[in-house]
């Protein structure tokens, strides 16, 4: 059964609980598996050794005052006592364990250490990569595993319609295949693969020696297609269009105006 790999959202959301060995067998495995494949995710990882390393050498320790640890101490034997007058047992606060990295500090320190870690969080919120910027690098992470897994294709064709059938009943749309082998683009397969959660429709192209994937998905309804745009990530290149209803995402590490090449191609054979 073909099963999807890990994306960089799950593995993102799971870094902690790796670090803190909280991960079962299968979950430890499969983040592993991403991150030797994600340099974006290894950097996250590393942001987050980091953090934990600085917070256990700078952050300052402060012993609570002898009279407030003997309030809280005389509290906390006095709710047993009052239980057992009233019969009615005490409310417990919600039971809350912190990460296995977390020093044994005192209560003076988790306002401070707290703060850094807010401002962190936020840091990484606001100033983190942008939706598209995450969908292109997704793109190129599925490239590069494809590459390296030597699973560029699923059905390997260079004839369109055997290509095209093969989708069928696969996907919730019919993604537009065209043989671009007369203008030095041939077809060499097609897959499928995911993007953002959702499973997309992989056209693989020849460019001399250089493999060229093409994704494609439909546009959301609601959702303004996007013209052009080119970016660069990771040594691979990407050109992103919408046309006819439809997403695209070339990627490679063929020069941009090649891939862009590819684009007006499939633009005008799409038109016809």
């Amino acid at each position: 059964m073909w099963e999807a790999p890990m994306r960089c959202n799950d593995a993102l959301e799971l870094q902690s609980a790796l670090l803190d060995g909280e991960l079962g067998a299968r979950e430890s495995r499969d983040v592993e598996a991403h991150l030797a494949a994600c340099t974006h995710c290894q950097a996250t990882l590393k942001d987050l050794q980091d953090l934990s390393g600085s917070l256990r050498a700078q952050a300052e320790y402060f012993r609570a005052p002898p009279d407030l640890r003997s309030r809280i101490g005389a509290q906390i034997r006095a709710e047993p006592r009052a239980a057992t007058r009233t019969g009615k047992p005490t409310r417990s606060a919600p039971s809350f364990s912190l990460p296995s990295w977390w020093p044994s500090w005192g209560m003076g320190a988790a306002v401070p250490v707290a703060a850094a870690i807010l401002a962190f969080t936020v840091g990484v919120q606001f100033a983190g990569p942008s939706a598209d910027d995450r969908l292109l690098d997704e793109t190129v992470g599925d490239h590069a595993r494809a590459l390296v897994t030597d699973h560029a294709f699923d059905v390997a064709s260079s004839d369109q319609h055997t290509v095209k059938p093969w989708f069928a009943g696969k996907l919730d749309f019919s993604p537009p295949v065209h043989d671009l082998g007369a203008d030095g683009f041939p077809l060499i397969g097609g897959r499928l693969d995911y993007l953002d959660h959702t499973r997309v429709a992989v056209l693989a192209y020849r460019k001399r020696q250089h493999e060229i994937d093409v994704f494609i998905w439909p546009v959301a309804r609601g959702v303004s297609g996007v013209s052009s745009l080119t970016r660069a990530s990771r040594g691979y290149n990407v050109v992103r269009w919408s046309a006819g209803g439809m997403n695209f995402c070339a990627v490679s590490d063929v020069e941009p105006d090649e891939l862009q090449h590819l684009m007006a191609l499939i633009r005008s054979a799409s038109a016809a």
